[in-house]
């Protein structure tokens, strides 16, 4: 599996271009709604190849990077996905 700190850094590049702010702004100025917290999710499984088990709230923990890190890393694990 790709390095997922990448994957997650690529992906809030591209949330980042779409909002015309810099990749390495604060995650209160990347993803702004759940529907950004969806197009991240969507990409997650797009980029990972898999599918992520998710409830009726997105758990990412937008504090910081490495917060959200942290999170995707447990839900990969949640969902089955093997790291």
């Amino acid at each position: 599996m790709q390095d997922l700190r990448n994957v997650v850094d690529d992906l809030l590049g591209q949330l980042a271009a779409a909002r015309d702010v810099p990749a390495d702004a604060e995650l209160s100025r990347i993803i702004i709604s759940s529907l950004d917290q969806m197009r991240f999710l969507v990409g997650l499984e797009e980029r990972l190849d898999v599918m992520l088990d998710v409830g009726d709230v997105l758990p990412f923990d937008l504090s910081d990077r490495d917060a959200l890190l942290k999170s995707v890393q447990e839900l990969l694990v949640e969902s089955g996905v093997a790291l």
